[in-house]
């Protein structure tokens, strides 16, 4: 099955509905804030990209079920991912310079904008 860009757009708006764990900067609102961090978030949607985690940041990690399940990069910002589980609602960070070959950042959840940010 393949994933495209309206579909992935839809997953990451399902999942920005939910509240999200940041932490909020000094002079700022959570909404604010949360509305900012999600902008630059749908800004930086690609059109989704089969991915591969070779590796993490942290031992005990999500990184078995990203290994044994189809990724797909769904963002992309210079050298970080966004990454999620087909058919699941996981979204994960990741960090190198191709798809192929990415590093986690070790845990995954369903608050994207927790783990975009991460």
């Amino acid at each position: 099955m393949c994933m495209n860009k309206s579909e992935a757009l839809s997953k990451i708006r399902a999942a920005l509905a939910g509240d999200s764990q940041v932490i909020t900067p000094k002079g700022e609102t959570y909404e604010d804030f949360v509305e900012r961090l999600s902008k630059e978030l749908l800004a930086n949607v690609i059109t989704p990209i089969v991915a591969t985690v070779v590796s993490t940041c942290v031992k005990n990690g999500d990184i078995e079920k990203y290994q044994s399940s189809k990724v797909w990069a769904i963002a992309k910002h210079e050298n970080s991912w966004l990454l999620t589980l087909e058919n699941e609602n996981e979204f994960a960070l990741g960090f190198g310079d191709t798809p192929n070959k990415i590093m986690m950042h070790g845990f995954s959840s369903p608050d994207v904008l927790g783990e975009w940010c991460t």
